[in-house]
């Protein structure tokens, strides 16, 4: 069992992040927690919950980024848990994304995130153990129509941290990513407002056409996909480690 239990949340002031660091917080775990205005969020956690939660502020592209999250983790005794996540690229259909768009993505949606990892994980290796979990997409499994930076770049990020997780796995350092389906965040509406655009729709009804695609016909939810990532990120998670898992209600049906 680690006896740290200190985790590093990145993107973590809304959606997903927070919900996954506010669960975090409630299992116990201090934070450091990392978005560009990170201080309301870590104001509420630490009222909520009575942890000790530092602050980075700043873009996962940045590259100092890593160094100041590692050494916030390392005054708190240092990190066992890292969650990786950043907002998401520009939503464009392929043929009109230029090579701007693909190196800025990249930074963020590849670059970023490993580089963080190479910064965190050898304070797991000094504490016997550690867990990495990325918001990835269901779009890794299933390709969407005008999201081409989302699909080809959180797939590059899945599998470094599955080729992570053969080269870790002897030193008890668990890798995975839990993709999320359709969670009703900001983003999602964000995608409704684009494809409504782009098809001259509505946005309920392409939120209608959405949940037709659902087998459970509902959205799912921050707190529900924070409470899957936060197993995974603890050490009830003890056998786990290379996989991309998903949150969809049943969206993607594996053969």
């Amino acid at each position: 069992m680690m006896e740290s239990k200190v985790a590093i949340v990145t993107g973590g002031s809304s959606g997903m992040g927070l919900a996954t660091a506010q669960e975090l917080a409630r299992r116990g775990y201090d934070l450091v927690l990392s978005s560009r205005k990170p201080e309301a969020a870590a104001d509420q956690i630490r009222s909520s919950f009575g942890v000790r939660v530092e602050v980075v502020a700043g873009s996962i592209a940045e590259p100092d980024l890593a160094e100041r999250l590692s050494a916030a983790a390392e005054g708190l005794g240092g990190a066992t848990a890292l969650l990786l996540n950043h907002g998401g690229p520009p939503v464009k259909p392929i043929m009109t994304l230029t090579d701007e768009d693909w190196s800025g993505a990249f930074e963020m949606m590849v670059t970023g995130p490993l580089r963080v990892m190479r910064m965190v994980v050898p304070q797991m290796q000094a504490a016997g153990g550690g867990r990495v979990l990325a918001i990835s997409s269901f779009t890794v499994k299933q390709p969407f129509a005008g999201i081409g930076l989302s699909n080809a770049l959180r797939a590059a990020l899945v599998n470094a941290l599955k080729t992570a997780a053969l080269e870790l796995g002897p030193q008890g350092i668990l890798l995975n990513a839990l993709g999320p389906g359709y969670v009703e965040t900001n983003r999602i509406r964000e995608w409704n407002e684009s494809y409504a655009r782009q098809q001259n729709a509505g946005i309920e009804d392409i939120r209608d056409r959405t949940l037709a695609t659902i087998p459970l016909r509902r959205y799912g939810t921050p707190e529900g996909y924070a409470r899957l990532a936060a197993f995974l990120l603890s050490d009830d998670n003890d056998y786990v480690s290379g996989q991309q898992i998903l949150y969809d209600g049943g969206l993607v049906v594996a053969n």
